[in-house]
């Protein structure tokens, strides 16, 4: 096997990013392990045989989702977001990662500004709002967590990587409204309204 070959399988990829965070894990320098993320993922995101890499895995927001790599403190998704398609503000108590393959994605981070005294009820600001391009990276870590995204062209696939399990409720944020629901991503999807959010 190749140098290069080497550096693109899943298994030194992965290798790689659990050196990275448990670097992070004392450091807590969330600089460092945005940019180890990303020398990690690269060369696992520019092989040609990428989209017939993984497992199918059940997505919240999208149909075409598989595992590349998972373990209980480490994942790594292959992920198709349809253009058009507006995944609302949410949560997810974890770190989790974008590494854009192919496409344009607008990624928006945002922080909570209510006092946080009236239950389902939330005000938003957009704190940053990025048009990625292949080879970017977006991150969102814990207690500013909340992020949505859309694809603004066709066969837009990113490398998802979330450093551990996703909180078993989460909040789903509607912008419009200033509200949010308490929610199983599972007892939500299977509600209907994360569709009807997207709208």
């Amino acid at each position: 096997m190749s140098q290069s070959d080497s550096l693109s399988s899943i298994r030194t990829c992965a290798a790689r990013m659990i050196r990275t965070i448990d670097a992070y894990a004392h450091d807590h320098d969330s600089g460092k392990l945005r940019q180890g993320l990303l020398d990690a993922t690269l060369p696992v995101s520019q092989r040609p045989d990428l989209y017939k890499l993984g497992v199918k895995r059940q997505a919240n927001h999208i149909e075409n989702a598989k595992w590349l790599y998972y373990d209980d403190q480490l994942t790594l998704e292959l992920d198709e977001f349809p253009k058009g398609k507006f995944i609302p503000p949410h949560d997810h108590g974890v770190w989790e990662a974008l590494v854009l393959c192919s496409g344009t994605l607008k990624h928006t981070t945002y922080e909570r500004i209510d006092d946080r005294s009236v239950e389902g009820h939330s005000e938003l600001k957009v704190v940053e709002e990025v048009m990625m391009k292949v080879g970017d990276i977006a991150m969102v870590v814990p207690p500013s967590d909340i992020h949505s995204f859309e694809a603004m062209s066709d066969d837009t696939f990113a490398l998802t990587i979330v450093g551990g399990e996703y909180s078993p409720l989460r909040h789903y944020y509607n912008l419009n409204a200033n509200t949010y629901a308490v929610r199983t991503p599972k007892a939500l999807r299977e509600s209907g309204a994360l569709a009807s959010a997207s709208q």
